[in-house]
């Protein structure tokens, strides 16, 4: 017959591997909503770019021939009722801080829209065509680009939120089923064990504790991640830049955010087959200058990254080694410049590429592409 202890330890073995399951299986469910979380996210934003490119159709369309502007308008309406609704929503829902600021951006935005659309719609009822069109073409679509940038912005935090969340559940969820499992065989292994003889009572059992091992010390397996709540502030400071002379300052507090040695950003010459070094931070000027210009056709990281609108990656070959990163900064016409950094040792993190994103995201609402001077910061 089994002794007591032999039960009692198979019986919370059973317990533990009871308990590990079901909390295992709260794990898998709560990973499925962050993983719905996620594509509803992509999938509203993403519809929201779509709505963008109606609202820059439809207003298009008033100066143009065809089924007149009231259509047009009206079209022009309900597609920004679309992209309005969808973004305070968001503004509502949103589970990330570093999200907010970007909805907050593209509504403020989205006003200014609306008074230029009011605008051209007054000139177009005068019969002025051409002042119609200039508020258009000019003045609306820089907005709608904004609009568009701050939209990317929040989509891309989101998604990396999300991801976050999902990586740590997976880490807990392997944590307790190493666990359990090790309790499991360590209670599996008291009930195999045969009692031993007791010691007699007049016979002390000494511990030598200088004798005694010492725990092994924990090391730390995590990597440093950058920092993200800097991106955020590195974005929000980009929305509201009102002066070129202050986008130095703020690409190196870009590249504290990523963890790059250097940055370097690029720009789309007006003919787009041209990338031109317009800023640094990390190089002396002289280094810049000697940068000069990259074909878009080139075989490089920067002009493929322009050219295929995705980031591209360079590994370092050893620890102590350099590695390339390489961000498009895309708008509604396409790409407009490259952002470029030289990133530490022989590998790069998926969280220093997803900050770089953001913060490209954002720079291309301000880059506009220039051919005669530096980089050149949109009016707001």
């Amino acid at each position: 017959m089994l002794n007591r202890g032999r039960i009692v330890a198979l019986v919370l073995a059973c317990l533990v591997v009871i308990g590990t399951l079901f909390q295992a299986y709260r794990f898998d469910e709560r990973l499925k909503i962050e993983k719905t979380l996620e594509d509803t996210v992509t999938q509203q934003l993403n519809a929201t770019d779509y709505a963008l490119a109606d609202v820059r159709q439809a207003q298009a369309a008033y100066v143009a021939a065809g089924q007149g502007s009231a259509f047009w308008m009206n079209h022009f309406d309900e597609a920004l009722a679309r992209v309005d609704g969808t973004l305070r929503e968001r503004q509502q829902t949103t589970q990330s801080n570093g999200a907010l600021p970007h909805y907050d951006a593209a509504l403020e935005q989205l006003d200014a829209l609306r008074t230029s659309d009011l605008r051209a719609r007054n000139y177009i009822g005068g019969d002025q065509l051409l002042l119609a069109s200039d508020v258009i073409f000019v003045e609306s679509l820089e907005i709608i680009g904004r609009v568009s940038a701050n939209v990317s912005a929040a989509r891309d935090t989101e998604v990396f939120a999300a991801r976050q969340a999902q990586i740590t559940v997976t880490r807990y969820q392997q944590g307790l089923v190493a666990g359990g499992f090790l309790v499991t065989l360590m209670l599996a292994f008291l009930a195999s064990r045969r009692p031993r003889s007791r010691a007699p009572v007049n016979a002390p059992v000494i511990l030598d504790l200088a004798q005694q091992p010492a725990p092994p010390a924990l090391a730390e397996s995590r990597e440093p991640l950058p920092a993200l709540d800097e991106a955020a502030d590195v974005c929000v400071d980009l929305a509201r830049l009102l002066d070129g002379r202050d986008l130095p300052a703020l690409l190196g507090r870009a590249a504290d955010a990523i963890g790059a040695k250097g940055l370097v950003l690029w720009v789309v010459d007006e003919s787009g087959q041209t990338l031109r070094a317009s800023l640094a931070h990390g190089y002396p000027e002289r280094m810049l200058a000697r940068l000069g210009q990259l074909p878009v056709s080139g075989d490089n990281v920067t002009s493929l990254a322009c050219r295929t609108l995705q980031p591209q990656l360079v590994q370092g070959a050893t620890p102590d080694s350099s590695g390339a990163l390489a961000v498009p900064l895309v708008s509604t016409t396409g790409c407009v410049g490259v952002l470029s950094a030289e990133v530490a040792g022989a590998r790069t993190t998926d969280h220093q590429v997803s900050v770089a994103r953001l913060i490209a995201a954002q720079l291309s609402a301000v880059i506009r592409p220039d051919a005669a001077s530096a980089a050149s910061v949109a009016a707001q």
